[in-house]
């Protein structure tokens, strides 16, 4: 496009991006940081260059917990997730543009020679991924595909290769980890493939046009009902992935993202931040990202920066999570002190969240306590729950999170014997850790998980765990296997269907499960209709 560029990549850790520019003798006008997704990079001094600075969160889906906080150093954060646009505004004052994936030309397609026709391809259905028990809904997808296809199982391809494999299979069924708009809806759409891909929403629809250009599912019986159509018409699905492919070479390539990021940066303003704020930004993007679990994090150089900035609700929780976890009461006292003689207050839920569960941790129960009543009086309620035991605080902070809007954070696997909670999620597991067999917190998770995507196989435990206890509800019975049907339990899905019918034929309540299965599972009940039953 003209520009002058220059290229960093391959490189982890901490840069001072200053200094590096210095050395490299170049003054940009834009700099855009695109998210590595192996490699976890932390541009330091952005807050010293007076130019524009963009950064582009790739997997927004499964790292929103600490981009929020990275994303606040530069002056506008693109995303490729619709549905995140919103969040982002609300969590940072960067400006927030979508700017979706796109679609990179492999192999014969990118000199040239377009796409191999339907008729020639070697493969009917091909799925290109890894699959593992940590991913059920995963494993499921490809056992039900495998028990009804002839399907193409691909893993460990480097990306020409995997390219070179979808240029000769004719559909391509997607799965989405937690309801996002993947790379293979790109990967497949550029190599002409027709693709059904989960109805997830969040501007799918913009970018290929449903039934024409891409088929969507929200079920097994709706992935089988369209996959079974273009298997058994290479004319259908070649029509589909040629519409697929025309759309690509219109709107999906790299030139279509770069004109429109430079349309948007031309109308930025710089943003100023302190370099207090910019550290903290920097430690608690570098926080979160370690108390999940990466590598990337030097602990001892982390806790040394946090402990050199003022006083701030963030950077206190953050100490109050890494004292506790490493065991360290004297240091959480001196921290926590100010709060309980009242100098100092917070109304805010993970601040208060934070402090009272990492004192529990440290066996602190008055200062557990404190902070929950500090919390709870907020509320202005004469009322104010009492907790009983630690599992007992644990639901209140539950609740209260999720009335919050902490439910649960997407990407994150939480450890119930050493984490400390952080959302309503980690809440109930930690209890439910503590006291197995309390059923109300198989309730409370199950309402935290309905209508997550990507929550589904989370979801079906709790429920089946609910069903055990209360064999003659039909809507518990329904609810598994309505979930059963969105992961791709294919058989056990319409054996818990069929007897949700029954249990509530038997309470005289069967009009309302049709009418249940009339909204979430129209497939099943057009064919119930068509058979009389």
């Amino acid at each position: 496009m003209g520009n002058e560029v220059k290229y960093l990549h391959g490189q982890d850790g901490r840069l001072d991006l200053p200094a590096k520019l210095d050395e490299m003798d170049f003054c940009p006008d834009v700099i855009l940081q695109q998210e590595s997704l192996g490699r976890r990079l932390f541009l330091h001094g952005l807050h010293k260059l007076d130019c524009i600075k963009v950064f582009w969160s790739v997997d927004t889906h499964m790292n929103m917990y600490w981009h929020k906080y990275y994303a606040d150093l530069f002056d506008c954060v693109l995303t490729t997730q619709k549905k995140y646009v919103s969040q982002f505004s609300k969590a940072c004052s960067a400006k927030v543009e979508w700017m979706p994936w796109m679609a990179i030309l492999s192999g014969g397609a990118a000199v040239g020679s377009g796409v191999i026709p339907h008729s020639r391809r070697e493969h009917d259905l091909t799925f290109v991924g890894r699959v593992t028990e940590h991913r059920r809904s995963r494993l499921w997808f490809v056992n039900f595909l495998k028990s009804q296809y002839a399907l193409n199982l691909e893993d460990s391809l480097n990306y020409y290769e995997m390219m070179s494999v979808y240029r000769q299979t004719r559909v391509v069924p997607n799965e989405a980890l937690f309801g996002e708009v993947n790379f293979r809806l790109f990967e497949a759409a550029a190599c002409g493939c027709a693709i059904v891909t989960p109805d997830v929403g969040g501007g799918l629809g913009e970018l290929f046009e449903v039934g024409r250009e891409v088929e969507v599912y929200n079920d097994v019986l709706e992935l089988k009902e369209r996959l079974d159509r273009f298997t058994k018409s290479p004319e259908l699905s070649g029509t589909v992935g040629m519409a697929a492919y025309a759309r690509v070479l219109k709107d999906h390539l790299p030139d279509s993202r770069a004109a429109a990021i430079s349309e948007i940066v031309a109308g930025l303003s710089r943003r100023n931040i302190s370099a207090d704020r910019a550290e903290l930004l920097l430690c608690m993007s570098e926080f979160l990202l370690g108390e999940a679990g990466d590598n990337c994090v030097n602990w001892d150089l982390l806790l040394k920066r946090l402990l050199s900035l003022g006083y701030s609700e963030l950077r206190n929780a953050a100490l109050f999570r890494i004292f506790a976890r490493s065991g360290l009461t004297d240091l959480f006292m001196k921290i926590v002190r100010p709060y309980l003689d009242k100098s100092l207050s917070s109304s805010d839920c993970y601040f208060n969240m934070s402090a009272s569960l990492s004192a529990l941790k440290l066996g602190q129960w008055e200062v557990a306590k404190h902070f929950w009543y500090a919390y709870a009086a907020l509320g202005r309620s004469a009322n104010i729950v009492k907790p009983e035991d630690d599992v007992h605080l644990l639901k209140l902070w539950g609740d209260a999170a999720f009335k919050s809007g902490l439910s649960i954070r997407s990407g994150v696997a939480f450890n119930e014997d050493e984490g400390i909670p952080s959302c309503a999620s980690d809440c109930f597991f930690a209890a439910l850790h503590r006291r197995p067999s309390d059923k109300e917190l198989y309730m409370k998770l199950d309402s935290v998980f309905n209508g997550v995507k990507g929550g589904e196989p989370t979801r079906l435990g709790f429920l089946s765990h609910l069903s055990l206890h209360y064999p003659d509800d039909w809507r518990i019975s329904a609810e598994v296997a309505v979930t059963s049907l969105k992961v791709f339990r294919f058989q056990e899905g319409l054996k818990e269907l069929e007897n949700a019918r029954v249990l509530a034929e038997k309470s005289g309540q069967d009009r309302f499960f049709y009418r249940k299965m009339e909204s979430e599972i129209p497939l099943f009940y057009k064919l119930v209709n068509r058979s009389g039953m």
